[in-house]
């Protein structure tokens, strides 16, 4: 499997790979949904990945390459 792993926090906090030290980005809700899609998310995917952040605190994707 080649990719990569980045985790979003709550707040959009993006990281690469696990949560620790400084993120690489902090955007604000469209500028994430803009992110994802770029990255081959469709738009509901987009939309409830968006949802699982604020209702779990986080979530993890993979981005093939």
């Amino acid at each position: 499997m080649t990719g990569e792993i980045f985790t979003i926090t709550k707040g959009y906090k993006v990281f690469q790979g696990d949560p620790k030290g400084e993120p690489m980005d902090e955007p604000n809700e469209i500028q994430l949904f803009g992110w994802l899609r770029a990255r081959g998310y469709s738009e509901e995917e987009a939309s409830k990945l968006i949802e699982d952040i604020d209702a779990n605190g986080h979530v993890s994707i993979h981005i093939s390459k």
